[in-house]
């Protein structure tokens, strides 16, 4: 029941985000209703914002930093509240000293943390010195990192992984490169329109894939250069593909030149087998063809007279460019398995 639960989630992550949000705002009015804070508006709403995203990565990265952020601006708030009052001139200065100090900080990943500092320091600072509304600002904060807290936890039992989901469109990606290469070299070539619905797949998913990246480098810190060496290696991949179909089919002349090259046809499915294997997970044992058998096939073929022949050379080429990147892709893979495991595995 519950890994159908977990599946029904998995794939339906747009329906989970909502049912989360809900949820976890529902947590925080019944929370507050048998424990009545004053000023408990900011918890619902904190947690609204925390949950704004829907993956794990981003929630636990922006949970902690929203966290951070009102403490060091609350601290900062309370010691400007409670300055000496001979000192009470140089109050403007120190605020807007902080607030300089934490903008020059606020940049990259310290972006929100510094963010949030500067807000609630204005937001404490600026009660005045009263005890009612140095309370009121302060139970805000309590508040916030009340929600913050709601917001992580329930993104932790209830976790949306951007992981799942770009593995879904790397594997439906190398399918489909698999079956355009292997379209490729096939008897007949498909029609334009299946090739370009095709294409236009690939392309569409590597695109969802860049754009879930920073999400999945969240999730996986130590195989954050991995996952961005992977997007590279495909895009490359999807480049050489087309250009191997435009290639192969550029004139009749070449692709008989092609054609009688016997081992062309083994050392095609072996690529094919290899794209097979990675779209099912298997990163070991994989045997990948040698290009040295490219550069014999090259010779092989006669010196052109015609620029027109050029088109076998070139497709040669572009094969080993291929083998390059396939190569480069299965390290990477392999890489990510190894981190893995290495966490996985019992100091």
């Amino acid at each position: 029941m519950y890994s159908r639960l977990k599946l029904l989630l998995l794939t339906h992550a747009q329906f989970a985000h909502a049912l989360r949000v809900t949820l976890a705002i529902a947590f925080s009015l019944v929370f507050y209703t048998f424990a009545p804070v004053p000023h408990s508006m900011w918890g619902p709403v904190t947690v609204a914002v925390v949950l704004m995203q829907p993956y794990a990565g981003v929630i636990k990265h922006k949970g902690f930093q929203r966290v951070g952020g009102t403490l060091l601006g609350a601290i900062l708030g309370l010691v400007t509240v409670f300055f000496p009052q001979n000192l009470a001139d140089f109050v403007p200065v120190w605020m807007l000293t902080w607030c300089f100090l934490l903008s020059l900080k606020s940049h990259g990943k310290n972006t929100y943390i510094f963010f949030l500092a500067v807000m609630t320091l204005i937001i404490v600072a600026y009660q005045g010195n009263s005890e009612q509304e140095v309370s009121v600002a302060m139970w805000r904060v309590t508040n916030i990192i009340i929600g913050s807290l709601i917001a992580m936890a329930f993104s932790m039992l209830f976790p949306i992984r951007a992981q799942y989901q770009w593995d879904q469109l790397f594997n439906n990606n190398l399918h489909d490169l698999r079956q355009l290469y292997q379209a490729h070299a096939s008897a007949h070539i498909p029609s334009i329109k299946i090739l370009s619905r095709i294409k236009s797949q690939v392309n569409e998913r590597q695109i969802q894939m860049v754009s879930l990246l920073p999400n999945v480098q969240k999730e996986n810190k130590k195989s954050a250069g991995h996952y961005k060496a992977i997007v590279t290696i495909q895009s490359s991949m999807i480049s050489l593909i087309e250009q191997l179909i435009e290639t192969h089919w550029s004139s009749d002349i070449g692709r008989r030149q092609l054609l009688a090259q016997t081992g062309l046809k083994a050392y095609q499915q072996q690529i094919v087998q290899i794209l097979n294997q990675l779209a099912d997970h298997n990163h070991t044992a994989l045997d990948l063809p040698d290009v040295h058998q490219l550069k014999e096939m090259a010779l092989q073929i006669p010196q052109p007279k015609d620029s027109i022949l050029l088109g076998s050379y070139g497709y040669l080429w572009l094969t080993r460019q291929l083998v390059y990147r396939l190569d480069e892709l299965i390290v990477q893979l392999q890489l990510i398995q190894n981190t893995k495991h290495k966490a996985l595995s019992p100091l």
